[in-house]
């Protein structure tokens, strides 16, 4: 029994070394994706006004304890009356019990630690792009590009250094 025991013990450490890994990369790499898309979105706004609006909206998260975040997203999956159930049922499906069932845990704490952290990563990337050479986009619109072309041979390559240094830290929490 003592090797069973023993097996045991390492399929499990395995486990949640795999877990562990496996849940950083994937909030690595949407704490990037997520965020360096918001700001590209938010700096194409041109209403002041709807810019700051949307950077507070998207900001409030991060200033909140996990405590209420949790029951934020609990009011959002409560079998009952929360938000998610009422669409899926408005729609003709059955509620989902989301906290009894072990498939859904990974894609709830994704969603809570993305939206969580977003507004704060979002702010970071749109503070990079608002210092990029404006003179760089003017170029670039005389020679004909679109604002994906920006987007794409602008901005992205200048947030790189950011991203890099970024995920580096991040890497390292």
């Amino acid at each position: 029994h003592l090797c069973d025991r023993r097996q045991r013990q390492m399929c499990i450490r395995d486990r949640l070394l795999r877990n562990t890994l496996l849940y950083n990369i994937l909030f690595i790499v949407l704490n990037i994706v997520i965020p360096v898309t918001l700001a590209v979105l938010i700096n194409q706004i041109y209403s002041r006004i709807a810019s700051k609006a949307y950077q507070t909206m998207m900001f409030f998260p991060y200033f909140l304890s996990w405590v209420v975040v949790s029951y934020f997203v609990y009011a959002f999956l409560n079998p009952d009356k929360g938000l998610m159930n009422t669409i899926i049922q408005f729609f003709g499906g059955d509620k989902i019990m989301w906290y009894s069932q072990p498939k859904w845990w990974p894609l709830i704490l994704t969603f809570m630690q993305v939206w969580k952290s977003m507004g704060y990563n979002m702010v970071v990337y749109l503070a990079s792009i608002t210092g990029i050479d404006s003179t760089l986009y003017e170029a670039a619109t005389l020679d004909g590009a679109t604002k994906w072309q920006q987007t794409k041979y602008v901005t992205l390559p200048a947030l790189k250094p950011i991203t890099v240094s970024y995920t580096h830290l991040r890497a390292h929490e």
